[in-house]
């Protein structure tokens, strides 16, 4: 008993033995416990040979250690054997630490050198050296975190400060949060929001998401991102740009900023703008602040692009189970029509109607033809002629075959539709053929873009204007052109006069998007010029119930009239002011488009998809060394107790 208590008091009075020095502002090192405290001497230093367990306290800081070698008068302790540091509720375990008192630095190593904060975050490393004034651990050479629910950070070297709970990690920094991989040049993390910071290139897989930046954060309770600095998304399906995108993941929800492009492989559809909301699955996305798009098809080795810009965009998904039974009734039946040819069914309607007027042969030869032919003697009928006494040739039908969603696949609930709309100040350009209206709808089970408000279509030398225009939409490329309502067409024969052809409904049909064929349904008026040795000279009149005309480098090449022809011929010179144009005329070229670049000036990114499927996915090394596959999430190889627990068991001289 004596023996114990003159070692009590021999502890206690080395523990305030002061060094020479106090105006260094050096700060005591204080022994608060140990079984003994000899006075031992090497190299002409004394020392004094700390056994216990032994407890030291600095800068509200403990160390707890089997051992330990005091230098007292340089302020200099060397701990051994189950160290611990512990201070607030973040604690420190290793082999051994060497605690420099005056600089407040202890270099802790060993085997496995660990620590625990407040929320169980534990990182393991090698080497680490921990400020006890400032509260800032530094490892380095490698080192690992893992929290309570298995989550892992990993990095060459790495900051905690512990005033503020961020650890800083730095160098090959790679991260498993979840479902969430993480590469990246350096990354700050707070522990009690769970909240992580970009500090230079991120890579990060999810899923079969895949996203990249220079910059940003990371919420994991709330799972959403902020990428800022050249951020990329890649799924399978897009690929996304943006100077700025804000993530949701649980939403599938994004905010995208400046420098936007929306790649849709599947769609062939490109999108940009400056502002836009994106959801991936279903696809949809709004797009304001200089939207556009370019819709693209591959035939054999070339490639047709159509360009479209908008004040807003906007293009979403639905399933048919998710749309009015009425509508998908509708866009069936308008997809059906579409296929059909309008100038066909007005020629055989005309067929039945002369056959009938044709009085029924009586006896034997009886002709049944549905066309019989007017008997050699019997002159032409001028007004009934089904083509024009001018030389034009007869114009080859050529058949227009859809096949898109409806006709290639057996609907059902889950069959997805797409929609695009566009509204104010529309714009479009495809190689030869350009528009303009206020706004344009489009869904993929009719195929068909509608354009509205005062549109108007150029292809080539032509113009086309109607109160409506229809576009029939097949394997990317544009079939017919459906305007509705006062259409009128005019192309330019030379800088005074022009061709018109107007007429209540036309449909324009294309070939590799270039108008080919169109034709004027229901009472039709033309006006067109003629030439002699180059010079303008007359001007040919003309009215019938419909007409079929072949262009030519958007000129008027060929045309066929039918039923109730007119015609007139008027010379130039005598032709009163006003004449050379049908009521409603407008040429519009000044609102033509001219190149690509007046409807989408963006610079197309190439695809990283190649580039970004080479990039390796985290491999934790760090991890895999101090965190052996055999432990379970959370738990350590060391037998120690919660930060918690080491606090209420210490004096009460730290509170």
């Amino acid at each position: 008993m004596l023996a114990h208590f003159l070692t009590v008091v021999a502890v206690a009075l080395a523990g305030h033995v002061a060094p020479a020095d106090t105006s260094a502002g050096r700060k005591l090192v204080r022994l608060l416990n140990a079984e003994s405290a000899q006075l031992i001497e090497r190299g002409g230093v004394n020392y004094r040979k700390v056994t216990g367990p032994a407890q030291f306290l600095h800068n509200d800081t403990y160390i707890l250690c089997d051992s330990a070698i005091w230098n007292v008068e340089k302020n200099v302790v060397d701990a051994m054997g189950n160290v611990q540091v512990i201070q607030n509720e973040t604690v420190l375990y290793s082999d051994k630490i060497h605690y420099i008192a005056d600089s407040s630095l202890a270099k802790v190593r060993g085997n496995l050198v660990q620590l625990i904060d407040k929320e169980s975050n534990t990182l393991r490393t090698h080497y680490l050296d921990f400020h006890t004034r400032d509260s800032i651990a530094r490892f380095f050479r490698g080192g690992s975190m893992r929290n309570k629910d298995g989550s892992t950070i990993e990095s060459l070297n790495g900051v905690y400060e512990s005033k503020i709970k961020r650890f800083k990690f730095l160098n090959n920094v790679e991260m498993e949060i979840d479902s969430t991989l993480v590469k990246s040049d350096s990354l700050a993390y707070y522990t009690e929001t769970q909240k992580a910071y970009f500090l230079g290139l991120t890579n990060v897989w999810q899923d079969t998401v895949y996203l990249r930046a220079n910059g940003g954060w990371y919420e994991r309770e709330a799972e959403r991102y902020l990428f800022s600095e050249n951020a990329y998304i890649l799924t399978r399906e897009q690929e996304v740009w943006a100077d700025t995108i804000y993530y949701d993941k649980r939403a599938s929800f994004a905010e995208l900023t400046n420098n936007i492009q929306i790649t849709d492989t599947v769609q062939k559809t490109i999108f940009f703008a400056d502002k836009g909301v994106y959801t991936r699955e279903p696809l949809t996305a709004t797009l304001s602040r200089n939207p556009s798009l370019a819709y693209y098809s591959l035939n054999e080795e070339k490639r047709d692009t159509l360009f479209l810009s908008a004040d807003t965009l906007k293009y979403y998904t639905k399933t048919i189970g998710e749309l009015d039974s009425i509508f998908v009734a509708s866009s069936i039946e308008r997809y059906e029509e579409s296929k059909r040819d309008p100038l066909e069914r007005l020629i055989e309607n005309v067929k039945r109607d002369r056959q009938s007027q044709q009085p029924k042969p009586t006896g034997p030869g009886r002709n049944t033809s549905i066309n019989p032919q007017p008997p050699a003697t019997a002159p032409p009928d001028k007004n009934n002629s089904p083509i024009d006494t001018i030389n034009i040739k007869p114009i080859t039908n050529d058949s227009i075959s859809l096949r898109d969603t409806v006709a290639e696949s057996k609907l059902s609930d889950t069959t997805t539709v797409r929609f695009a709309l566009a509204f104010n100040n529309v714009k479009i350009y495809s190689g030869e053929m350009q528009a303009r209206a206020d706004s344009l709808s489009f869904n993929s089970l009719d195929s068909i873009a509608r354009l509205y408000t005062n549109p108007v279509m150029w292809n080539e030398g032509s113009q086309f204007t109607s109160d409506s225009i229809q576009f029939i939409i097949t394997s990317g490329k544009l079939k017919k052109a459906e305007l509705l309502s006062n259409a009128y067409y005019i192309s330019r024969e030379d800088s005074l006069y022009f061709n018109q052809v107007k007429s209540t409904d036309m449909i324009g049909h294309f070939r590799e998007n270039s108008l080919f064929r169109f034709d004027a349904l229901g009472g039709a008026s033309l006006l067109f010029f003629l030439a002699e040795d180059s010079v303008m000279t007359m001007m040919n009149e003309k009215e019938c119930k419909f007409l079929s005309a072949a262009i030519d480098s958007g000129k008027l090449s060929r045309v066929k009239y039918f039923d109730g022809i007119k015609s007139d011929l008027f010379p130039l010179v005598s032709l009163e002011k006003g004449k050379d144009k049908l009521k409603g005329f407008k040429w519009r070229e000044s609102e033509r488009p001219l190149s690509r670049f007046d409807v989408c000036n963006r610079d197309i990114k190439e695809s990283e998809s190649e580039k970004t499927m080479k990039i390796e996915k985290p491999l934790f090394p760090n991890t895999r060394r101090f965190f052996p596959k055999t432990e379970q999430a959370g738990n350590t190889d060391l037998p120690l107790k919660k930060s918690s627990d080491l606090m209420h068991s210490l004096p009460d001289i730290q509170r």
